[in-house]
């Protein structure tokens, strides 16, 4: 029987295929046998510290074989690893260590892996296995109410999507870039998604993976899994399309989907499959999954969402908590394995989003995600935005979707944000609209845009600023800093 947690299929693959290529950092590549031996020196380490199950240890490390050793090295002592990003303030970071409990990051021996390894007297002479149910990492995120919050997933909830039968292309034969921010739920997806199937997790230098280097990591390193932002899926189309020649799988996600540049991908690449995700870090990485096909891309409703990932329950419910019809709007509520342990000392806010409800007349604890979908007479989830990102305004409901989505048919606009302007009692007094045009002749102008939502939508739901840009701004993870457009030229007149 496969072992159940993370380290646990770490150590069977080293044992199994011991010269495999775990990780590929430029010219270094860790085999499975030392990455595993020299996790046991490590975890030796913390052994001696104290360090044991129930423990959450902080880590301070650029991405490097030596985080990957010692992310590993924790999981062997049963406890879990957050990790802390360079990049960030010292402020943020000291109100996360304040949340574990910890004085500082963990200081670990930085040699490399294989002296590491070599000193090993005996495999696994520290390893503790707590258990699939046991905390393996902790992410944080961004908390409504300030500060960052934790959620505690479990090792299978992490290890769920890659079973037999899961997502295509993990496992031996594959290879996957490493680019995802610290500590964002998708580091996790492309690094133990390799390493707990026996495939190689590809580290990059930099804050996110570019075209030129996935270009190279294709040639140098046989990377043919990849997983991106919406924004940066579109970024690639857009400027450097070939740089996807060699990949023979595409996960994109973290925001909607443009129809326009899948149509056009698939046109170039049209034996390459591209998935549709969509999963909130409370279920673990991914819940929802659809492999995009062309006729997708002229739905009026936009790309769906699809079905329930791999060790994933999915449930469309009502204001009522019962289930959706097809046809009806719902709240997506998730279930299952991929499903987080609660929020880092945050038992109130555990409680108010984990829910217990009764699903086929026996009780299930399920995660409210504030999504918003419709369920086809296929089964097929379609989204419908975010519950909580709907809009008011003179006592007018708005929904931003809905005005997306018609900008986006104008002819040029490739892809649009609608843009909340607050006033000074601190409430939303009007709307902005930022697109991404097309260069060259068919280049929309903002009034060509505002002529077309007049034709198509109420007064109240056309935007009164309007305005145009080349590419937008991201984030370090890799999605639309909507924060950096809304302090550009949001508040101005159309231009």
């Amino acid at each position: 029987m496969p072992a159940e947690t993370l380290h646990g299929l770490v150590a069977e693959h080293a044992a199994e295929r011991p010269a495999a290529t775990a990780l590929i950092h430029g010219d270094e590549r860790v085999s499975y046998a030392t990455l595993d031996a020299a996790a046991d020196v490590l975890a030796g380490v913390l052994a001696r510290r104290g360090v044991g199950p129930g423990d959450i240890v902080p880590l301070l490390l650029p991405r490097s074989a030596h985080l990957v050793a010692t992310e590993l090295a924790v999981l062997k002592r049963g406890a879990a690893y957050t990790n802390l990003n360079p990049a960030w303030p010292p402020a943020r970071r000291q109100s996360i260590l304040d949340q574990i409990g910890a004085a500082g990051p963990a200081e670990l021996p930085a040699e490399p892996l294989a002296d590491l390894a070599a000193r090993r007297t005996t495999a696994g002479a520290d390893v503790v296995d707590p258990g699939p149910a046991a905390a393996a990492t902790v992410f944080f995120t961004s908390g409504t109410t300030g500060g960052a919050k934790g959620v505690v997933s479990p090792h299978r909830a992490v290890a769920r999507l890659f079973r037999p039968g899961g997502f295509p292309g993990f496992g031996p034969g594959h290879a996957t870039p490493l680019a995802a921010a610290l500590p964002w739920d998708m580091y996790a997806f492309e690094l133990w998604g390799q390493l707990s199937t026996g495939g190689t997790s590809v580290l990059i230098d930099g804050d996110f993976l570019l075209p030129g280097a996935l270009r190279d990591l294709v040639r140098t390193a046989g990377v043919d899994t990849v997983w991106l932002t919406t924004t940066l899926f579109n970024l690639f189309v857009d400027e450097a399309p070939e740089c996807f020649d060699g990949v023979r799988q595409i996960y994109i996600g973290g925001e909607r989907v443009s129809p326009g540049h899948l149509r056009r991908f698939l046109r170039a690449h049209p034996r390459t499959p591209v998935y549709n995700t969509l999963g909130p870090a409370e279920s673990c990485m991914v819940a929802v999954w659809h492999r995009i096909r062309p006729a997708d891309c002229d739905l009026a409703g936009g790309i769906p969402i699809g079905r329930a990932a791999p060790g994933t329950e999915v449930f469309l419910l009502g204001s009522d908590r019962a289930r959706c019809a097809p046809g009806e709007i719902g709240e997506i509520y998730l279930g299952g394995d991929g499903l987080a342990i609660g929020y880092l000392g945050r038992p109130e806010q555990t409680t108010e989003r984990f829910v217990p409800v009764p699903i086929d007349g026996r009780p299930r604890r399920l995660y409210r995600s504030g999504d918003l979908a419709v369920l086809d007479d296929e089964g097929v989830l379609h989204f419908r935005g975010r519950g909580d990102r709907q809009l008011k305004i003179s006592g007018q409901r708005i929904e931003p979707d809905e005005i997306e989505t018609a900008a986006r048919a104008v002819p040029g606009v490739r892809d649009c944000v609608v843009l909340p302007i607050t006033g000074p009692d601190g409430r939303v007094g009007r709307l902005s609209l930022c697109y991404l045009a097309t260069t060259g002749g068919d280049r929309p102008d903002p009034l060509d845009v505002r002529g077309h939502l007049r034709r198509v939508l109420p007064a109240y739901l056309v935007p009164t600023t309007i305005w145009a840009v080349e590419r937008f701004p991201m984030t370090a993870n890799g999605k639309r800093d909507t924060a950096a457009l809304l302090r550009g030229p949001a508040r101005k007149a159309d231009r």
